[in-house]
């Protein structure tokens, strides 16, 4: 668990908190582009991995050539293929997160918890990674569904790459903040408190985008949970 989460926080922070739209575009239309974001995640990786680098340098080689090859595969995938962006998304997802826990099981064991150079324990570490998984996946997430449900012509779609834009900062705190009361409240169902402002605000608006804003709050609020079911689970672990 401890080597999934570490593997799992530097995908976390290379695939999203430092891919701006421009590399995912760039990704896209060749191998620089592409070498490029994969040597961003092997770095984060790396930093994640700090505290024991030597000995799982291995585990960093393996996580970066499956980076690779699974971009490579979902990047063709969306060129042949006429699968919506959320089918696509969730794809490559899923294909990241178990080549990253079967790395994991293979090299796991007497891997301690630790957050870059710093030990932490096993809720910690799984902690940031939720936080950041329903932050900024959460966002992608949400935005896959809308345009989906609401279509290309939706006036908060910006196209195939999303913008960091003051609509998308508001869902990174209000889903980072359901998930926080979630985890340390008595009462984790309080966490849904986080999204009554964007409820709210939605019913003053015309069905269009009253909708749209909806479809965010009950997106944010689907990822949060699940999240934290795994936190959760990952916290209370021995494996």
């Amino acid at each position: 668990m401890a080597l999934f989460l570490a593997l799992l926080l530097g995908h976390l922070l290379g695939d999203f908190v430092f891919q701006p739209g421009r590399l995912v575009v760039a990704k896209r239309h060749g191998w620089k582009g592409m070498l490029l974001h994969t040597g961003i995640v092997v770095l984060m990786t790396a930093i994640a991995l700090m505290s024991d680098i030597e000995r799982l340098l291995p585990a960093l080689v393996l996580a970066g050539l499956a980076h690779l090859g699974i971009e490579y595969l979902t990047i063709r995938a969306r060129r042949m293929m006429e699968a919506n962006g959320l089918a696509l998304f969730l794809l490559d997802q899923a294909l990241h997160i178990v080549s990253l826990a079967i790395i994991a099981a293979l090299m796991g064991n007497g891997v301690h918890p630790a957050l870059g150079p710093w030990p932490v324990d096993t809720a910690t570490l799984a902690f940031v990674c939720g936080l950041l998984a329903v932050m900024f996946l959460g966002s992608i997430l949400a935005f896959e569904v809308r345009v989906l449900a609401l279509g290309a012509a939706d006036p908060g779609s910006t196209g195939p790459i999303l913008r960091l834009d003051a609509d998308r900062m508001l869902g990174f705190a209000e889903r980072g903040a359901a998930f926080v009361i979630g985890l340390l409240s008595p009462m984790p169902a309080l966490g849904i408190l986080a999204f009554a402002p964007r409820a709210t605000y939605a019913l003053t608006l015309r069905a269009r985008d009253r909708a749209r804003q909806m479809s965010d709050a009950a997106v944010g609020l689907i990822i949060c949970a699940v999240v934290w079911l795994l936190v959760v689970f990952a916290s209370s672990s021995r494996l």
